[in-house]
């Protein structure tokens, strides 16, 4: 009793929130309208009478059943051919064809369970044309052929188009349900990308950081040193210090905020990560791996902070990788470093055909991800698209004016043992 109960409010829920429920209450007025108005005049032909008060009452309950014909279908087409068989039987002059045929189009349109809906139809088709053979087909004049011939003609006609209705809206729904499910694995392999990216920064970044740590380490034991022989050098050693503390403390801030649970799984290295100043190498590789590549410096060439340098290898060295990748045979590339008084500028253009251009459109890709996550570290700008007349363009903008405050980090960032720089 409480399934049965259940399932009826789970219904009637259901049947409440359909967007459909005024479309299926004006339909199955109109069915009963229709029903009731062919049930009130005698047939001549037959001789049958017209309905009475108890199939008024039938009529009009079948006709109201339609409006759970999305829902339940199998019920509604019960009740339906019951009330026919009935009417047909009680001498009922009329087919109501729109009545049945609205049955069996819900069957076959609306019905979940297959199997059952295929018995339902063959056998309530059956017993009803099995009536109607003997009642409203069996007249005076002879048994009438063409109505039988129309009559099954519909009722099969109903239900193809029931079951080609039912088919179109399946592949719609899987269509949907397949392009749901892609946009969902889009963006969850997008996050994915962006998470693993940002820890990937986050290790760099503490790698340029642990550098700078050293670095103060081997020039504080230098000053410590020299600090009563010669003051004026180990003043000097502690600017350099005091320039790559702030410089660390600096890069600390900005890895915590891009830091994400992932611990890094490796002892840190000491070795300084990749700047501008290796450009050129990657260059001379992309020119060797089939990309003719240039590079073009302009400004004032001078060190900037460690993750700035970092992040400006890396924009250039990923965007030469999608070249390489995506520009076509026979593509060339320029790199451009302009270095600015409050900022600097990379520009990598290529004149390729390949898929690149199309990926830009989306601003899909993992590496332009990867490089819209380096750049909004330091609250630069990045611009990336294609070049009209063919070829792609990444343009970042990276500050530098608060950065160096006047002090130079060239002696500190070369041989740490050597206080002099």
């Amino acid at each position: 009793m409480t399934r049965a109960s259940g399932s009826l409010t789970e219904v009637a829920t259901r049947w409440s929130r359909d967007p459909n429920l005024r479309a299926d209450a004006l339909f199955a007025t109109l069915v009963g309208v229709v029903a009731i108005a062919e049930a009130l005049t005698p047939d001549e032909q037959t001789g049958a009478a017209g309905a009475d008060t108890f199939a008024y009452i039938t009529l009009g309950v079948a006709a109201a059943s339609l409006l759970l014909r999305r829902h339940l279908p199998l019920t509604v087409f019960a009740i339906v051919t019951t009330v026919l068989g009935v009417f047909y039987l009680r001498d009922g002059g009329e087919f109501l064809s729109l009545l049945g045929l609205s049955a069996f189009y819900a069957v076959a349109a609306h019905s979940d369970q297959r199997r059952r809906a295929w018995i339902a139809l063959l056998l309530g088709g059956t017993i009803l044309f099995a009536i109607a053979c003997f009642t409203l087909l069996d007249t005076p004049d002879g048994y009438n052929v063409d109505s039988a011939g129309s009559m099954l003609a519909f009722l099969i006609g109903t239900t193809a188009i029931g079951l080609f209705v039912r088919n179109r809206q399946r592949i719609f729904a899987d269509s949907e349900q397949r392009a749901a499910t892609a946009e969902a694995d889009r963006l969850a392999s997008a996050e994915r990308a962006r998470a693993d990216e940002r820890s990937r920064i986050a290790r760099e970044m503490h790698d340029v950081v642990a550098h700078g740590m050293s670095v103060i380490s081997v020039q504080a034991a230098a000053a410590q040193e020299i600090v009563h022989t010669d003051p004026d050098k180990a003043a000097e050693v502690l600017g350099r210090i005091e320039n790559v503390g702030r410089q660390s403390l600096n890069e600390m801030r900005r890895m915590l905020g891009v830091l994400r649970s992932t611990p890094d799984d490796g002892a840190p290295s000491l070795e300084p990560q990749p700047s501008l100043g290796d450009v050129n190498a990657a260059v001379t590789r992309s020119t060797e791996a089939g990309v003719q590549t240039d590079l073009v410096v302009t400004g004032t060439v001078r060190e900037l902070p460690p993750g700035i340098e970092l992040t400006g290898f890396r924009i250039v060295q990923e965007s030469l990788t999608n070249v390489l990748k995506h520009a076509g045979p026979s593509a060339s590339a320029v790199v451009t470093i302009a270095y600015g008084d409050d900022d600097v500028v990379i520009s990598v253009v290529d004149d390729g055909q390949g898929a690149v251009s199309s990926l830009s459109k989306t601003g899909g890709g993992n590496g332009v991800i990867g490089m819209r996550e380096r750049v909004e570290i330091y609250g630069g700008d990045i611009s990336v698209g294609p070049v009209r007349g063919g070829g792609f363009s990444v343009r970042v903008v990276l500050p530098a004016s608060d950065i160096e405050r006047g002090l130079t980090l060239s002696s500190a960032a070369g041989s740490p043992a050597d206080p002099e720089g």
